[in-house]
């Protein structure tokens, strides 16, 4: 594919990468594919940092801007650290003690600097809060460099039961190396689990991830690397991680041998300690394909919301609010289909609002497509952009007979895919259950729609489970017993988590429906947990106990500013591919045309072999950990692709687009690093899937 990340990316092998652009500076990176396999630092890379000083652009009040990346130079204090006000290291030149550790400072200046030797750096800093004003001077031994605004995350921990084990936090490379190469690795961290609810620290362990799962979109905390070490479990790639620990406002070492931070990390995933259920609201967005022969269905839909609504009381009832997005296929191929996704509830509503709209208003088309798949993605994707209530779990039900349109297809509208949404989906925390109706006459078009069905339709947390169900189209009687079941058996959760009495009667719930309630209460009950802050430690980026379950992600911070100007590239870059495709002219002779007139060198187009080399692209997007085919384009390339594959990385493009602005929208998912920082410096903390 055009569009995709380099599969030994994707395969998880980003230790040594990742580690390169947190602590070591550009001009070490060229040579990574010599390092590969190593760790640690050596004389290239020592040499590298040394000469930093020689791409930092400090000028004025300020802060310094490493011209290879355009980004500005951070640093991360070390706990106990002191601010001074002159590059004196005594008490009467202390200006702050003991500052906030981990906590990103912006450099202004950097005097006698030498990290040659890693175990004793020396030289100062000049640091602020802010890119505008300094605030005082470092020592370099209290302070490391941030050159990527690159993190991990925790994952999502899964059920209760068959859910992944918190992250252990040890306090040496050693105890943890030895726990990964003992003979049952699985038994020996068992024990460690175990003292741990005994109240019985063992010396080596430091901290631990809390129990509940505490989610990096919602509440936002910083978990940068310090240095690494690769092995291999069970033939798969893994690795040992040092890692530091911060949370942007909040100060104070969290390990286990405090005794308050012990007590809120081991309560139990589900536990409701320190949240309110009092506020616990539901919202349920059906999203139904709306094409020839789904009138049945439509009505059947109706008559379910209606009697679930019957069955609970009225207070249980206000609870829940109700989302209808329905879909066609492309107006541009047929006009006369009226619509090709409609949000029926700009606000949620209550049922019989819902069923008054399903009676009236929403109905099949009389309309044929020109083939049997249809816009599935467009629908979930406008359902996703439903006025969801802040704090409310979230729940989609897709109802449908036919596959999607894949990315690239000529009536796909939104160029996005499966595996787009559901990442999108997992950001916003909605948790959606396919309705998968089979059709015998297209046994064709099943195990096409089943996988994408499957895929949106993945539990949050889980290995490969999927919220999805099939019925046979020509069986209205076993769609009305499911659909009766999925949407009853949510709002009875609701009931039965708020303590009140349930009759459901002989209603039958699917057993994904459970699976999906618990996963979206498990980030619900998450809001109660806190992230371990300012402790260094070994971690693995696998559980413990399971290692085929990946515990930490990898994000990029962004602020609105780099988002904005990643955006009017690629818009460029689309204009470019479409003008050189009507043209029939040479994609950097379009791109010149296209962008020409907003870079400063609108030569460096012409001149350029690829796209990397034209400067249009943000600096920093080249110097990510990920392999990417855009960079790389060149006349030759496009010359070479076909009409589909132009059109593929046309239309992924465009799907960055409108994720970046679907991000930008979100007021709430934005966070400052400190306190001083002006909104233009408030970051995202984005999936690298999401880059181009």
């Amino acid at each position: 594919m055009l569009h995709c990340f380099h599969p030994a990316f994707n395969a998880g092998r980003f230790s040594l990468i990742l580690v390169a652009l947190l602590l070591w500076p550009v001009s070490a990176w060229a040579q990574l594919h010599e390092l590969e396999g190593t760790h640690g630092h050596t004389p290239e890379v020592d040499a590298a940092n040394t000469a930093l000083s020689g791409y930092l652009r400090c000028e004025g009040d300020a802060a310094c801007i490493d011209t290879r990346t355009q980004l500005p130079l951070r640093v991360l204090p070390r706990p106990f650290s002191n601010l001074y006000t002159s590059t004196r290291a005594d008490a009467g030149a202390i200006l702050q003690a003991n500052i906030p550790a981990f906590h990103p400072l912006y450099v202004f200046a950097r005097e006698g600097v030498d990290l040659s030797d890693p175990a004793n750096p020396r030289g100062w800093y000049q640091v602020g809060n802010t890119r505008t004003q300094a605030s005082g001077w470092m020592q370099a031994l209290d302070v490391l460099e941030w050159h990527q605004a690159l993190l991990v995350s925790y994952t999502h921990p899964g059920g209760v039961l068959e859910g992944r084990h918190p992250v252990l936090m040890f306090r040496d490379k050693a105890t943890l190396e030895g726990l990964v190469d003992s003979f049952d690795m699985r038994s020996d961290a068992e024990v460690f689990y175990q003292h741990i609810q005994a109240g019985e620290i063992p010396e080596s362990l430091i901290s631990m991830e809390p129990q509940r799962f505490v989610d990096i979109t919602r509440q936002f905390y910083i978990l940068p690397i310090l240095d690494w070490e690769e092995l291999r479990i069970d033939g798969d790639d893994v690795r040992l991680l040092q890692i530091a620990a911060a949370v942007p406002r909040e100060r104070g070492a969290d390990t286990l041998q405090d005794g308050d931070y012990l007590q809120q990390v081991t309560v139990a995933r589900d536990a409701q300690q320190g949240i309110d259920l009092d506020a616990l609201t539901v919202d349920i967005v059906f999203v139904i394909d709306t094409t020839r022969s789904m009138q049945p269905f439509i009505d059947i839909t109706r008559d379910a919301v209606l009697r679930v609504a019957q069955r609970f009381s009225e207070e249980i009832g206000e609870r829940v609010r109700f989302g209808l997005v329905t879909f066609r296929d492309s107006l541009e191929v047929i006009p006369q289909l009226g619509y090709d996704t409609r949000n029926w509830t700009p606000n949620f509503v209550d049922s019989k609002a819902l069923a008054a709209l399903l009676t009236d208003e929403v109905k099949a088309t009389q309309v044929g497509s020109l083939d049997y798949a249809e816009e599935v993605f467009a629908g979930v994707n406008l359902a996703l952009r439903s006025n969801w209530r802040e704090g409310a779990l979230r729940f989609m039900i897709l109802i449908g007979d036919a596959s999607s349109h894949p990315k690239g297809h000529p009536q796909n509208i939104t160029g996005k895919d499966e595996t787009d949404l559901r990442l999108e989906a997992d950001d916003a925390q909605v948790h959606l259950t396919a309705i998968h109706l089979l059709e015998p006459r297209a046994a064709e078009d099943h195990p096409i729609a089943e996988a994408q069905f499957r895929h949106l339709a993945r539990i949050r947390g889980s290995r490969n489970e999927a919220a999805y169900e099939s019925v046979d189209f020509n069986d209205p009687k076993a769609f009305d017993r499911l659909i009766d079941g999925v949407a009853n058996g949510l709002i009875a959760r609701l009931a039965s988590t708020l303590g009140a009495s349930v009759d459901t009667g002989q209603v039958a719930t699917p057993p994904s429906v459970e699976r999906i309630w618990e996963a979206a209460l498990i980030e619900y009950l998450g809001k109660g947990a806190s992230p371990p802050k300012d402790v260094v430690a070994w971690v693995l980026d696998r559980d413990l106990i399971n290692p085929v379950d990946r515990s930490l992600d990898v994000r990029v911070l962004v602020t609105r500013e780099q988002l904005s100007s990643l955006s009017q590239a690629l818009n460029q870059v689309v204009q470019a591919l479409m003008r050189a495709e009507v043209t029939q002219s040479q994609f950097f002779e379009a791109l010149q045309s296209v962008a020409g007139q907003t870079m400063k060198r609108p030569e460096d187009i012409g001149q350029a072999r690829q796209l990397a080399d034209t400067g249009l692209l943000p600096a920093f997007i080249q110097t990510l950990p990920y392999r990417s085919d855009i960079l790389s384009l060149s006349d030759e390339m496009f010359a070479s692709m076909t009409a589909e594959q132009r059109s593929q990385l046309e239309w992924s493009i465009l799907a960055k687009l409108e994720q970046y602005r679907a991000i930008n929208e979100q007021v709430d998912a934005w966070f400052r690093l400190n306190d001083a920082d002006a909104d233009r410096d408030r970051v995202y903390p984005l999936h690298l899937d999401y880059l181009p």
